[in-house]
């Protein structure tokens, strides 16, 4: 992960520079935050993010636990890199991990792994409640926001850094690489309740964002405050 320079940044705020990355690698987006490509899906990939702390050598891992990252993950660990916990923002993630989570967390350097408490995860491994009070979302300043889920629950995951940047996980997907469109909507619920849940947990979300960085579909870059509120609005909307 080394710094680029303020052209090379600018240029990897573009739905182009990740579609042309190499799958498995991680890609510096903006100062200290990196995205990875996963495994291909309907409109891109299945994407994974990496924050990286202000003292250089702490790493939070957001969704990455596919096949295709696992070689990018250790040798983060070999490169002197701390990997302080692994999010995973709801149940599908896992399903596409490629291993136990125990794995997960020997491959990144003995890394907690963190979930929503109201996950419907099978595995021997002891998850830990991001929504509680940890010390990894005190560490990297993030706010957590706890969502309805599809199979249990799910998050948004919060930071202030960069002028406010938005994980979304599955409860904004973005558009599809192949369009110039850059939108976002939300996922096909289970149930109604979920449905509204999600609608009113969307519409209820106050915090300002410059970036939205979903786990599929487009991120958002550089986004004005009418923009946000657009977002917002779209995703907080239920069709009659």
């Amino acid at each position: 992960m080394k710094t680029a320079d303020k052209m090379e940044v600018l240029n990897s705020q573009s739905a182009e520079f990740i579609a042309q990355g190499e799958v498995g690698k991680f890609l510096k987006l903006i100062p200290d935050t990196f995205i990875i490509k996963g495994s291909e899906q309907e409109n891109g990939f299945n994407q994974g993010y990496a924050i990286r702390h202000i003292n250089r050598k702490d790493i939070l891992l957001i969704d990455v636990v596919e096949k295709e990252t696992r070689a990018a993950v250790k040798h983060l660990v070999e490169d002197g890199y701390s990997i302080k916990g692994i999010i995973l923002s709801n149940s599908s993630v896992y399903k596409n991990a490629y291993a136990n989570l125990k794995t997960l967390s020997e491959d990144a350097g003995g890394a907690p792994i963190y979930a929503h408490p109201r996950n419907s995860i099978k595995d021997d491994y002891k998850l830990k409640d991001v929504t509680a009070k940890q010390d990894i979302v005190k560490h990297f300043d993030l706010k957590i926001y706890d969502l309805p889920g599809n199979g249990g629950g799910s998050i948004l995951i919060y930071s202030d850094i960069n002028d406010g940047m938005l994980f979304t996980g599955e409860d904004a997907i973005g558009s599809s690489y192949n369009i110039d469109e850059n939108t976002f909507t939300r996922p096909t619920m289970e149930s109604k309740n979920s449905e509204f849940g999600l609608a009113e947990s969307w519409g209820a979300f106050e915090e300002d964002f410059s970036y939205l960085f979903p786990l599929h579909g487009k991120p958002a870059f550089n986004l004005e405050d009418g923009q946000q509120t657009d977002i917002l609005n779209k995703l907080s909307r239920i069709q009659s």
